[in-house]
């Protein structure tokens, strides 16, 4: 996995999954966080992004999806678990090959063992009543974008 860590700093290299379904976004946090996220995971050395979002998602919900494009390419910097971070992610529109049920605001868990992933179909029209990191998702999911965007986004204050 492309992750580099220098004394109390990171850098991180993340694919992240836009899955969307009956007008709702798949979402998903870990049990000990207090904001959700997009599911996807770090690339790994000679792995595409796009490739790396099938992979995580199989990993991770047991299901296979297709990346369709690439919606945001952006440069993240944030403080989690006392370190601070230089995430570097791409954020593609995806969509399951087969489309699981889904029931609205309930959380479900994921399939893969090591991880304590919590995951739940949210409206999108109710996007803004969660806390979800990086903030411009909210925004970015209601307003789905055209054409690739190039995001940076800071929560350092600096």
């Amino acid at each position: 996995m492309l992750k580099f860590d220098i004394g109390d700093s990171c850098f991180n290299y993340r694919s992240a999954a836009v899955i969307i379904h009956d007008d709702h976004v798949l979402i998903h946090k870990s049990e000990t966080d207090d904001f959700w996220a997009l599911p996807g995971g770090r690339v790994e050395f000679f792995e595409t992004s796009e490739d790396a979002i099938a992979r995580e998602i199989l990993e991770e919900l047991g299901v296979e999806v297709i990346a369709r494009r690439l919606l945001w390419h952006a440069e993240n910097f944030f403080e989690y678990t006392g370190k601070k971070y230089h995430e570097v992610s791409n954020y593609f529109l995806a969509e399951f090959l087969e489309v699981p049920k889904i029931v609205s605001e309930r959380d479900f868990p994921g399939v893969e063992v090591d991880l304590d992933l919590i995951y739940r179909w949210v409206p999108i029209s109710k996007l803004s009543e969660y806390v979800i990191k990086p903030r411009f998702l909210i925004e970015g999911i209601q307003k789905m974008p055209s054409s690739v965007e190039y995001i940076k986004f800071s929560e350092l204050g600096t």
